[in-house]
């Protein structure tokens, strides 16, 4: 296989940007991260390596940096991410995807990013729907001239302009890691919940079991959302801040998708 796209999804927004690349590619396959990154040995054997996947708290998601640190990609000749957000990427998880690289003697060649719809309700309000159409919409397009590049691997090289901003914005990133596993301590259902267990299906790190027809958390939650935003009866809510708002999940991808 030349090219291996390693993603990483909550709502389906990464799922969908990393089948669309495939897509243009020859001889491209798919892995998601979430199903492997606790193997013992991970050894990424195609010459050309992607990872898709969306910003968290301005950075990583503590999954992807842990599969990074653990992924041996002697093998590969050309690394590159996409990543993903609701707004503007302040560049700092493609330095910290390079940092980890150097420290295995590679590098980052080409980081992209993604204007995509927000899922992310417990820190703010949904865009209509029609900001999110016209956001997918558009997605499309620069999937394609990404695609472009990663054909002929241009090389574009991370460069940091902004280290101080970045030292700051690295530490609200590693504070977020420490406590992500047991955010999910503020999640509850209320009455409206019908012991479907989608949320259950939903959850790609099995963080979810179902206990008399309801939702019980484990406490290794990486904060994907995945669960609110499927909910069929929106009886899933984060404290207080989710109640009455609209979710979001990618429009083409399914819990069986995921």
């Amino acid at each position: 296989m030349s090219t291996t796209l390693y993603y990483f999804t909550g709502t389906g927004n990464s799922l969908c940007v990393t089948r669309g690349l495939c897509n243009s590619l020859a001889d491209c396959e798919i892995q998601s991260i979430s199903k492997i990154w606790n193997q013992e040995k991970l050894e990424a054997s195609s010459d050309k390596v992607g990872l898709i996947f969306p910003l968290y708290y301005w950075g990583l998601p503590l999954i992807v940096k842990e599969f990074i640190q653990k992924m041996n990609f002697m093998k590969s000749s050309y690394i590159f991410a996409v990543v993903n957000a609701g707004g503007d990427v302040p560049g700092i998880p493609f330095l910290q995807l390079d940092q980890i690289l150097k420290e295995n003697s590679k590098r980052l060649n080409a980081s992209f990013f993604l204007s995509m719809p927000s899922n992310y309700i417990v820190g703010g309000s949904q865009a209509t729907a029609e900001e999110q159409r016209e956001k997918l919409i558009n997605a499309k397009e620069i999937i394609s001239r990404i695609a472009d590049k990663i054909i002929i691997k241009e090389d574009t090289p991370v460069i940091s302009t902004i280290e101080r901003k970045a030292i700051t914005i690295e530490k609200m990133n590693a504070k977020f890691h420490k406590k992500v596993n047991e955010s999910d301590k503020f999640f509850y259902v209320d009455e409206n919940c019908s012991g479907c267990g989608i949320c259950e299906t939903v959850c790609s790190l099995n963080n979810i079991i179902m206990t008399d027809s309801k939702p019980e958390w484990l406490h290794k939650c990486q904060q994907c959302l995945a669960c609110i935003n499927y909910c069929p009866e929106n009886s899933i809510q984060y404290g207080d801040v989710t109640i009455g708002k609209r979710r979001y999940h990618h429009p083409r991808i399914t819990p069986e998708d995921l």
